[in-house]
């Protein structure tokens, strides 16, 4: 089995535990087929039963631990959750993870006291902005070589074919950078929505900062009477810096457009689901790889590349703290 259908098969069954929908509509929401699911829970030797005309999971103690505390952490009080995943308050009161209560009673109700961590692969991309505020490249952008075949996304905002007045009006240009480990206790559809502003400020804090002293591009610039009186007008170019997406692009005022598009995948199978004591929840610090895509034909160039014209992606550091998540 492929592992992206194994992951969609994935999807589905944790679907069926967390929500408490039958196969068919599992399989629909996951984009898989329900013969595929059921193929996958009889190679796992994951037992299932038939209630109401609905195909339903037989979960281990594990795995009522693990859905019980999602379900929580959606929002559902504790007897809610607790019917749910078929098993009692008193029962999942007596449980641990880790050594750790799951849950704790705070002013007579029941409230978690771990959080499940998941290790989400986020992509943040977007378009890119030169000089006058020109949108740069073409309309559209190949999302299919953008976001991977599972990720949930936000749609694309639209652009005004007249808003595009570069020379590259035939190629698709956009930036994207990739976090494959970004850990976060927000479960895939509230992520993504959630760190994309801080993961935008992270790259144009980085990118964006004019501190690279490269005296061969800004003689460059200035060759050009439109560079030349836009720098004049706002001291721009006066200290021979210029900022890294500048460098990379060979591009004066370059700079990455907001708000941008995002795409989260996670894969975890309830029985692999990591948990993280509320009190342990503080500083994480997670790396993403940023390029620059401009695609006319059907291999695209890839910035920023080495001598050799291999990509050579930046790092972006974001640091964060999941602590705050408890906020949100």
């Amino acid at each position: 089995m492929r592992e992206e259908v194994k992951q969609r098969a994935l999807d589905a069954i944790n679907r069926m535990m967390r929500d408490g929908i039958g196969v068919m509509e599992a399989s629909r929401l996951a984009r898989t087929s329900r013969r595929t699911v059921k193929k996958f829970m009889k190679r796992e030797g994951i037992r299932t039963l038939r209630k109401k005309g609905k195909l339903k999971i037989v979960p281990s103690m594990k795995q009522r631990i693990n859905a019980f505390i999602l379900h929580m952490n959606r929002g559902y009080s504790a007897t809610a959750s607790a019917k749910a995943v078929g098993t009692t308050v008193r029962t999942m009161a007596r449980k641990t993870v880790n050594g750790i209560p799951i849950i704790v009673k705070v002013d007579r109700r029941w409230e978690l006291n771990v959080l499940p961590i998941f290790r989400h692969s986020i992509v943040v991309y977007g378009r890119i902005t030169g000089l006058g505020d020109n949108v740069q490249g073409s309309g559209a952008l190949p999302k299919e070589r953008i976001l991977p075949p599972t990720a949930q996304s936000q749609e694309e905002a639209s652009i005004d074919d007249g808003d595009i007045k570069s020379p590259d009006a035939d190629t698709a240009i956009w930036f994207q950078v990739d976090f494959n480990n970004f850990l976060s206790t927000l479960p895939r559809n509230e992520v993504g929505r959630y760190y994309t502003p801080l993961i935008m400020q992270a790259l144009k804090n980085q990118l964006e900062t004019a501190d690279v002293v490269d005296t061969n591009l800004v003689e460059k610039f200035k060759n050009n009477d439109d560079v030349l009186s836009h720098s004049s007008a706002t001291g721009r170019l006066t200290d021979d810096e210029i900022t890294r997406l500048e460098q990379i692009l060979n591009r004066y005022d370059v700079s990455l457009m907001t708000p941008a598009n995002y795409g989260v995948d996670d894969n975890f199978i309830p029985d692999e689901v990591e948990f993280i004591g509320i009190d342990a929840l503080g500083e994480e610090t997670s790396l993403g790889d940023f390029q620059i895509f401009m695609l006319r034909d059907d291999e695209p160039a890839i910035y920023p590349s080495d001598s050799s014209g291999n990509p050579v992606p930046e790092v972006i550091v974001l640091d964060y703290n999941l602590a705050d998540e408890l906020d949100y």
